[in-house]
């Protein structure tokens, strides 16, 4: 939503469409309201006698891009890098298994079966006289381990999908201790795992009795070390495709999270908060709100001016190129120009801070008005 100490956050936009309009009447209106939002962008526009001619900001531009409205050439490099980083945040994604039912559902498909066989084994033979009594304790303490660790990636992929004010309060509360547990056991099953292979398949000759027992070890060792090994074998199959198909892997990983993930407004919304700048951009109070963000401290980058770390913007995850225009926001947060802009017209705080572009206590440096932001928004 809209930040409310903003000018366009304090105006509600709505445009009824009567439930008799058919499609082609629909189609028709919006057409006639993208040339209308055309015309007021203009900044030549005849909308009237004596009308004060728009401002054509970059920022503009590029929202009327956005819409669908207004053309202009894009930039091939910028939108691969784009591309890239979307890439990178699904990978990272797909990497933690608590963010994925699909994932989750694996894990369970994998160590479900293995704790009702191992259960039913174990209650079957275990006083049996001629099972060695190695492979016995190795099966009961694997099986141990797998439900222990299938209980507890379940819970973490709830808290990690918490919503309501209980969950999130018992994700603050258990979430770090959990994932400590899990990181620990993590580690004694690999250790345990290496003990298995030791009794299970290095001295084989001493417990190989063709028993039931000795069979599930086995089979439980081989499934350790296909989930071992399968991510490696998927990644050098996945690699050629990586390579040549970007595009595909992209769409196929954005199946698998959430569909209205990074998506942002539709058409229709965006031409409804089109029309309403260009027909208020005249008003004084938005022609007040677009020369008090162009007041606001503006550089051209240079390689010495931030650490490599930091020299990026947060909101399109682009490095800094020389010689391009930055943004420095009062509470010292820095952005490219064009980008925090476009996010300057719908909200007066900082995209990483929260702070507000008029407040000045925090030591950074601001060409922001003198006026507070609480008389300015009075004028509206």
């Amino acid at each position: 939503m809209p930040d409310v100490s903003s000018p366009i956050g304090r105006h509600s936009v709505a445009v009824p469409t009567p439930s008799s309009v058919t499609t082609s009447d629909q189609q028709q209106a919006m057409a006639n309201e993208e040339s209308v939002a055309l015309r007021a962008a203009m900044p030549n526009s005849s909308s009237g006698v004596g009308a004060p001619p728009t401002l054509a900001s970059p920022s503009r531009t590029r929202l009327l891009g956005s819409a669908g409205v207004g053309g202009g050439p894009g930039a091939p490099d910028e939108a691969h890098a784009v591309r890239l980083n979307v890439l990178n945040s699904s990978v990272q994604e797909a990497r933690d298994a608590r963010n994925s039912r699909l994932i989750m559902g694996a894990i369970s498909l994998v160590n479900v079966p293995q704790i009702v066989a191992a259960c039913v084994v174990l209650a079957l033979n275990w006083k049996s006289e001629t099972l060695c009594y190695r492979i016995q304790v190795w099966v009961l303490l694997h099986t141990a381990h797998l439900a222990v660790t299938l209980a507890l990636e379940w819970m973490l992929f709830y808290l990690n999908g918490a919503r309501s004010n209980s969950a999130l309060r018992l994700r603050e509360q258990y979430m770090a201790p959990l994932s400590q547990l899990k990181y620990g056991l993590d580690l004694a099953g690999l250790f345990w795992f290496l003990v298995g292979n030791m009794w299970v398949i290095s001295d084989g000759a001493r417990c190989d009795d063709g028993s039931a027992m000795y069979q599930l070890a086995l089979w439980m060792i081989v499934i350790s070390y296909a989930k071992i090994f399968l991510p490696c074998l998927l990644l050098l199959a996945l690699l050629p495709v990586l390579c040549f198909c970007l595009p595909c892997v992209i769409r196929l990983l954005s199946r698998l999270q959430d569909p209205m993930r990074g998506k942002g407004a539709n058409k229709e919304v965006r031409l409804r908060l089109l029309l309403w700048l260009c027909m208020e951009v005249e008003t004084d109070m938005n022609c007040w709100w677009m020369q008090a963000i162009d007041r606001l401290e503006s550089k051209t980058f240079t390689t010495s001016m931030f650490p490599p770390e930091d020299a990026c913007c947060c909101i399109c995850l682009n490095d800094y190129e020389p010689a391009q225009a930055l943004r420095v926001l009062p509470c010292d947060h820095h952005f490219h120009k064009d980008c925090v802009d476009e996010w300057l017209l719908v909200n007066s705080t900082c995209p990483t801070c929260r702070k507000s572009i008029f407040d000045t206590t925090s030591g950074g440096s601001s060409n922001a008005p003198a006026t507070s932001e609480e008389d300015m928004l009075r004028r509206v």
